[in-house]
């Protein structure tokens, strides 16, 4: 079973610091599987308030942002 570890979260403040952030890049690295992934992946503020203060959410969230890249693959 792939396991998920959060190793890194990065606030985007693309409106500038006197504002509030705008996204999230959750880095992260996988366990357990017969293939690596890691990287980060960006999240709304929405998103990741949503799940702010549940790691197993923030897990979630990263494994259905990666999907959602997987699936939006083409076969080369």
């Amino acid at each position: 079973m792939m396991k998920i570890v959060i190793t890194s979260i990065n606030f985007n403040y693309k409106n500038g610091y006197d504002g509030d952030y705008t996204s999230v890049n959750l880095y992260f690295n996988s366990t357990g599987a017969t293939f690596n992934l890691n990287g980060f992946v960006e999240v709304s503020k929405d998103e990741y308030a949503a799940a702010s203060g549940d790691t197993s959410k923030l897990e979630d969230l990263i494994k259905s942002k990666v999907e959602e890249n997987i699936q939006g693959t083409t076969a080369g």
